[in-house]
């Protein structure tokens, strides 16, 4: 029972954590018992584990559903992710090597392509893979582990903003900003735009949990 929810619990936090799962999507018993083929027993100790953990809420009449934080809870997690993100980048610029720089032009390139289709699912992913590049790059296993832990909760609002038109073609812009800036070795510029780049986006999130709790 136990591993059974375990393996729950580690599928719906990647699902929470890539945007597969967006906040206020509900999640009823019956049909993550059929999706992971056990009893209902495992999926409540599952369920209520990422209640604990913040990522789950419970509503009267709606049962669980992802948590959907307040303008203030979430403007709160961008400025810490911005400063995380931005010292990332610095660092980045400080310890770069052929194989980061590799990987980091590599999600640059992934984001022009999916923003040249207008596919904000697929921009979402390629998005990540951009930014986990250059934590990578920033060679600070701590570092890289707390941005880990806050990108479970950050995740399934980074993607909000990319309903803006114009959106899109302007985040590419701003990640090849920040791209040269790290090849450059222009470590306190990476870490201004890098900064920039993410309250850019926490601004403008709590105008779109508006509309979310509106809907």
């Amino acid at each position: 029972m136990a591993r059974a929810a375990d393996r729950m619990i580690e599928k719906l936090t990647k699902d929470i954590h890539s945007g597969a799962l967006r906040p206020g999507d509900q999640l009823e018993e019956a049909s993550l018992a059929a999706r992971f083929g056990v009893s209902r027993t495992p999926v409540r100790e599952a369920v209520r584990s990422l209640v604990d953990s913040g990522l789950l809420e419970m509503k009267s009449r709606k049962g669980a559903i992802v948590r959907v934080l307040g303008a203030k809870e979430l403007i709160d997690l961008f400025e810490v992710a911005a400063e995380l993100e931005g010292m990332a980048a610095r660092l980045a610029a400080e310890r770069l090597t052929n194989e980061s720089a590799e990987r980091i032009e590599a999600g640059l390139e992934m984001c022009r392509d999916a923003a040249g289709r207008e596919d904000a699912d697929a921009y979402g992913k390629a998005n990540l893979a951009f930014h986990e590049a250059i934590h990578l790059a920033s060679g600070n296993a701590r570092l890289i582990e707390q941005l880990k832990q806050i990108s479970v909760h950050m995740n399934p609002y980074r993607s909000m903003p990319y309903d803006i038109r114009g959106r899109l073609p302007r985040s590419v812009e701003e990640h090849a900003e920040i791209m040269t800036a790290i090849f450059e070795t222009e470590a306190v510029r990476a870490d201004d735009l890098m900064r920039d780049h993410m309250m850019l986006k926490g601004k403008r999130v709590p105008m779109l949990l508006q509309s979310l709790h509106e809907t």
